[in-house]
């Protein structure tokens, strides 16, 4: 009987009495025009084709990973609810104060974890060790102030010692004559005091500070009837200009003057002078 092997044939001429074999590994030499690895497994463990102009990762040496996600991982407080405020809080430095939370506006004896909160008188250790602190850190912004106004091309007496160097010239073109060696003397130049810098330095602007806290509104409202009246606001009318010519209502007029927002008050005079008449009679 014939020995039959694995042959390669087509999608059409396939029956259910054949065994199909998946071909794995790149293909021999002479039959990879236009070939391209599309997988591991198309290196065959090995290296990249130097044939096939594209770029070639095996075993995904080179492969620059996936790019990094934006997303924020999501945060869960000590009592297992999301916390939110990272939303709030990205974007900006670690020193920053955020606020994140309506307890944030809250203050700290009004909370309910007042009790969490030391709100106890410092004691003389920390109280040492802030003052401290803080006078190193004023002592490093008054050094630098002062350093900066320090002239800065003026080098008294910082001038290196000068050297002396043998110098002994080379034959060139051929020429077999015995030169001198020479003594050099190697001084450093003098700088000029007034010349102006030749670097200039920019500050880096600075970055913005913590934002400032959320303003808490109330929530909308349907206004009533009884709104809508007292925010109703008269037009200005003229009691002595009118150049339309309009015939203006007397209440109207008087709703715009604002008498009638004013109180009636009776001079005591009047019942004085009254009396004095009385009396006189």
């Amino acid at each position: 009987a014939q020995q039959r092997g694995p042959r390669i044939v087509g999608a059409g001429h396939l029956d259910q009495t054949q065994v199909v074999l998946r071909r794995t590994g790149p293909p021999p030499y002479g039959q990879r025009t236009g070939w391209r690895p599309s997988g591991q497994e198309d290196f065959g463990d090995g290296g990249a084709f130097p044939e096939v102009p594209v770029a070639q990762y095996p075993l995904s040496m080179g492969q620059k990973s996936a790019t990094a996600s934006n997303a924020l991982a999501v945060q869960v407080d000590a009592e297992g609810k999301v916390d939110y405020g990272a939303i709030a809080r990205q974007g900006h430095n670690d020193s920053h104060i955020i606020h994140a939370s309506f307890k944030d506006l809250i203050p700290l004896r009004q909370r309910a974890d007042a009790g969490e909160i030391d709100l106890a008188r410092p004691s003389r250790d920390e109280v040492a060790a802030t003052t401290e602190k803080t006078k190193n850190a004023l002592a490093a912004l008054v050094s630098g102030a002062v350093a900066a106004q320090k002239p800065k091309n003026i080098n008294v007496g910082n001038r290196a010692d000068p050297t002396f160097v043998r110098y002994t010239p080379a034959n060139q073109m051929g020429d077999n004559s015995k030169k001198q060696d020479r003594i050099m003397k190697i001084v450093e130049r003098q700088r000029d005091p007034l010349e102006p810098p030749k670097f200039k330095h920019k500050k880096i602007p600075r970055g913005p500070p913590s934002p400032p806290p959320p303003v808490m509104h109330s929530p909308p409202r349907k206004a009533t009837a009884e709104d809508q009246e007292n925010w109703r606001i008269p037009p200005p009318i003229s009691n002595w200009k009118n150049p339309k010519g309009f015939t203006i209502a007397l209440d109207k007029r008087l709703a715009a003057d604002g008498r009638g927002m004013q109180d009636v008050t009776v001079n005591d005079k009047f019942a004085q002078f009254s009396e004095a008449l009385h009396m006189a009679d």
